[in-house]
């Protein structure tokens, strides 16, 4: 699958929500804010790992975390 800058990802196993940064053949640059560590994360990692996410995926686990803090 192709990713293009901006595009919101995750990893198939699971993870948070990834945003591509670049890419470069079959590898594709993510950044991602890690709350735990009140920092921003990167990391390179191969296409074949990664499923993007639909904005109407994203928005609802937005959703959840808002009903969950109610």
């Amino acid at each position: 699958m192709a990713f293009a800058p901006g595009d919101i990802v995750q990893l198939k196993s699971g993870s948070p929500a990834l945003t591509v940064v670049s890419t470069a053949g079959e590898d594709v640059s993510v950044i991602w804010f890690a709350e735990e560590l009140s920092e921003f994360r990167d990391r390179v990692l191969p296409a074949v790992a990664l499923d993007k996410l639909e904005v109407a995926d994203f928005d609802e686990e937005d959703d959840e975390d808002e009903a969950d803090e109610d």
